[in-house]
């Protein structure tokens, strides 16, 4: 076998394209990749923070509740609804109502004056504190809202639910957790 260098002229050229288009289907496939990545990693940061922020709304339902009790206001006295425990959120039974609560929400001073129900517009974060709040005062807008619906299922039962709604550009995103308290203080 004798070849000539005539014979081979424009190979180096040929070889130089297939490697430049290996090459770029490489870098290509990884800037896809670097992109898939970021937008999950932001997806994965969006469904934690409304998991937390689900999760306060109950827990702030639960500190109200645990409020009556350590008040006193839970002692089934008579049949009225502002002498049912739980009375602080001035439930009527199987009615759900909507509240805006948040980390600082504070009941009333008694059960005669009840909470008003509220429905949150948005979340906006504080980032002196690191909080989240309906105030909008020194604060950083975000794409969060929380409602909080409390259900009085019976005079001893209530059902908390706690629904955080958000949207990230692509689509509407809701996260609701749930729980029921007993009034274990009779």
């Amino acid at each position: 076998m004798n070849f000539s260098i005539h014979s081979r002229r424009g190979q180096t050229l040929v070889e130089a394209l297939i490697a430049l288009s290996i090459l770029t289907v490489g870098f290509v496939s990884i800037i896809g990749l670097l992109t898939k990545s970021f937008q999950l990693n932001r997806t994965t940061s969006n469904d934690t923070q409304a998991t937390y922020l689900a999760a306060e709304g109950v827990e702030v339902a639960k500190n109200i509740i645990d409020y009556d009790v350590y008040y006193g206001l839970s002692l089934r006295q008579g049949s009225s609804t502002q002498d049912r425990w739980g009375c602080s959120f001035g439930l009527s039974i199987n009615v759900p109502t909507d509240y805006a609560l948040e980390y600082d929400t504070v009941p009333p001073a008694g059960c005669t004056a009840r909470m008003s129900p509220l429905t949150s517009d948005k979340l906006y974060f504080d980032s002196d504190t690191d909080l989240y709040t309906s105030s909008s005062f020194g604060t950083q807008p975000t794409n969060f809202t929380r409602d909080v619906w409390i259900t009085a299922v019976s005079n001893d039962e209530l059902d908390v639910q706690s629904k955080v709604a958000w949207s990230d550009g692509l689509q509407s995103n809701t996260i609701t957790v749930e729980d029921h308290f007993y009034n274990w203080n009779q």
